[in-house]
């Protein structure tokens, strides 16, 4: 298998189980979901378990797990992840750059805000953010 598809399986494989158990399951999920019935991932009734289910397996274990002890959860799925996903990409190959970009998305959304002096900063990563800077001198 080539050595940049066994990168991004581990990759991948951690950056999908980190977001277990955090406000960001859902969206990672939904990606993951999206994308294997992109490339033709469907089971019959008694088929082995898919990808897909054995995520939310993953992602049901680390969040049964007490909070301080989520990241050795985490850990201790990573391999077997990692090895589902080498083996999805050797049958889809095809579907590696959509699985970087869904799995490189939270290290993109890092946003750097700089205040200089008496400077005032505002920030908003996602939504709105209304700043009302009139005053009210009627005293």
């Amino acid at each position: 298998m080539d050595p940049a598809l066994l990168e991004l399986a581990s990759i991948s494989s951690t950056a999908i189980l980190a977001a277990a158990a955090t406000d960001a399951w859902q969206t990672m999920r939904s990606g993951v979901a999206g994308l294997l019935r992109r490339h033709g991932e469907s089971r019959g009734e008694n088929a082995e378990p898919g990808l897909l289910e054995r995520l939310d397996e993953d992602a049901a274990a680390v969040q049964a797990v007490a909070e301080d002890g989520r990241q050795a959860a985490r850990d201790e799925r990573a391999d077997a992840l990692r090895t589902r996903l080498e083996d999805w990409l050797a049958e889809h190959p095809r579907g590696a750059a959509e699985l970087e970009a869904l799995t490189a998305r939270p290290t993109r959304n890092v946003m750097y805000v700089n205040g200089h002096e008496e400077s005032t900063t505002y920030a908003v990563m996602f939504g709105t953010m209304n700043v009302d800077h009139r005053r009210d001198d009627a005293s």
